[in-house]
């Protein structure tokens, strides 16, 4: 699994796909790819760049993490990124939840993910994060957290549809963000009957929610807004 060459599932059955970990050497073709994708975004809210983009890609390229790619024809056509945050780094998610530092050891970041328009549509970011899902276990690490802006609507569409739930909702650097996660080991049982619907870009309710005990799992949507489904989730289990 952490070889250089690594197949990521499917690919809706694009057979002239292939995949691998990105090196050092793939930089300029990632610069490309995350120029072109975030100069196109329709909100530039979905993605703010990091203050540091250079050493935030080493970073995802070495001890620290990993990147994957995926390429046609040698092409670079997308990528998603996968963190390995030490268990007393702040910036670990772990510790925005709650999470004391022996748990956050188990933490990995689903940091970054980005397909080339052409190649949308097919499931790459479905793969891609059941890809880095699997990574990370084989990095020995069962939880994994995202980070996604309130009107990402379609990274978070695809993070729930994989088994993720929103554990969070706030402020982090300025941003309003919601902390997607999942437990590999074990997953959250709720009250099924007992849900509300919470409009994607109503914050405080869904902080209320969630001080309240329940978890975000899905989404309901019509032609002109999202509301997200948050069920109660059960007592004795994970806080997070």
């Amino acid at each position: 699994m952490l070889a250089t060459q690594m197949p990521v599932g499917g690919f809706a059955g694009r057979s002239e796909l292939h995949s691998r970990l990105l090196l050092r050497d793939d930089l300029p073709a990632l610069n490309v790819l995350r120029d072109e994708v975030l100069a196109a975004l329709p909100d530039p809210d979905c993605y703010v760049r990091e203050s540091d983009e250079h050493t935030f890609l080493l970073q995802h390229l070495g001890a620290h993490g990993a990147t994957i790619g995926v390429f046609h024809e040698g092409g670079l056509v997308a990528y998603a990124m996968l963190a390995l945050p030490h268990p007393e780094d702040p910036a670990n998610l772990g510790a925005v939840i709650g999470l004391p530092p022996r748990d956050r050891m188990e933490v990995a970041h689903l940091t970054s993910c980005m397909v080339r328009e052409g190649w949308r549509g097919i499931g790459l970011q479905r793969a891609l994060l059941a890809a880095r899902l699997a990574l990370a276990r084989g990095y020995g690490r069962n939880v994994c957290m995202g980070m996604v802006s309130l009107r990402n609507h379609s990274s978070r569409h695809n993070m729930l549809r994989s088994g993720m739930h929103i554990a969070w909702a706030g402020d982090i650097d300025g941003l309003q963000r919601q902390l997607t996660l999942i437990d590999m080991r074990r997953r959250p049982i709720v009250a099924t009957s007992d849900e509300r619907l919470i409009g994607s870009d109503n914050l405080s309710g869904q902080q209320q929610a969630l001080a309240a005990g329940y978890i975000g799992v899905g989404e309901q949507r019509s032609l002109r807004e999202v509301h997200l489904r948050f069920q109660r989730r059960l007592p004795g289990h994970l806080p997070f």
